[in-house]
């Protein structure tokens, strides 16, 4: 028989709340875990050519050419473990050929990074949007139709490149049915097994301007909705195509932007084991800046917690510096 509620004994209640044990160091030092470290980082590194004559980029890890190696050499040696290639495209014509020419700034960027250190994970993006005239990601047909297989060919021919480059991970861009098994199978079948494929869950979002604005991928005519998740719908269609790219052979997944999904990034994490990837984009940094690097930090920290294995974001270099001056 249950006592009467008058019987139990009441809460014992502490001096200004502070229980004994969490007040002590060494037990405190003993429960505690690490919220972030260094190598839960990666970087965007946006690959500039040496001859860059636009306005100054407002974007950390905008930088040209001659730069790439000193950069992800630093970057290195601050306990950062990723990094994302970017470049900014040039000779643009409407079937993105600069994207397969010997010798583009994405392959020169990829082998300078690669010297700089071989510990450090090399993603490369696999997407037209910086080398199509229109700054689509896709190609076309003569009546404006996506030209599916043609954009397959495309994408798989520069994973490969990428691959024999250096990149440890390639990752298509453009949310196209097919796209990621078309990689997958071209990397496959020129004997490049042990090279990720990483696509992106892209919800469509205004966060992306900085980046488009800077690296020209805004496209010239209408917009890429299609190609990205609607934020309506975004806590279901996630899921959805995140179990789509992992049949098509995905090994793990970027979600983007994660400042207004951590809530599916918690889904995501609830439903998928592979590796997931949380990209604060660019359109976040000037919010991390005003925050604070303390700030900065603790939702850095956020994002792994809601699941992310690694975050991808401007302000790696910063939290890094932060981590190991409060940490090392």
């Amino acid at each position: 028989m249950t006592a009467p509620t008058s019987d139990l004994p009441l809460p014992i209640r502490r001096p200004e709340g502070v229980s004994p044990s969490r007040a002590r160091p060494a037990v405190r030092g003993l429960y505690a875990r690490l919220g972030l470290t260094p190598a839960d980082l990666g970087a965007p590194l946006l690959v500039l050519p040496d001859d860059y004559t636009g306005d100054t980029p407002a974007l950390p890890g905008a930088v040209p050419l001659a730069r790439v190696e000193t950069t992800v050499a630093r970057w290195s040696a601050m306990g950062i473990r990723g990094v994302k290639l970017f470049a900014l495209g040039h000779d643009r014509d409407a079937r993105g050929s600069a994207a397969l020419a010997a010798g583009n700034l994405m392959l020169r960027a990829i082998t300078a990074a690669r010297r700089a250190t071989p510990d450090m994970a090399l993603t490369t993006e696999v997407c037209g949007c910086s080398w199509t005239e229109t700054g689509e990601c896709i190609l076309r047909v003569p009546d404006g139709r996506i030209d599916l297989d043609a954009t397959h060919a495309y994408m798989g021919r520069m994973a490969i490149q990428h691959a024999e480059a250096g990149a440890d991970v390639v990752s298509p861009t453009a949310m196209l049915d097919g796209s990621v098994h078309a990689v997958r199978t071209a990397l496959d079948d020129h004997g490049l097994h042990d090279v990720g494929v990483n696509p992106n869950l892209a919800i469509h979002t205004t966060l992306y301007a900085p980046f488009k604005a800077l690296m020209g991928t805004d496209p010239a005519a209408g917009h890429r909705r299609g190609l990205q998740l609607e934020p309506g719908r975004a806590e279901r269609d996630t899921l959805v195509q995140a179990r789509r790219w992992i049949a098509e052979g995905a090994d793990s997944l970027t979600l983007q932007p994660v400042l207004t999904a951590a809530d599916i990034l918690v889904r995501l994490r609830a439903d998928q084991e592979v590796p997931l990837v949380a990209y604060s984009t660019s359109g976040e940094w000037p919010a991390l800046t005003a925050l604070g690097i303390e700030g900065t930090v603790e939702y850095l920290a956020m994002l792994k917690r809601a699941g992310a294995d690694h975050v991808l974001t401007f302000a790696a270099e910063q939290a890094a510096a932060y981590l190991g001056a409060h940490h090392g």
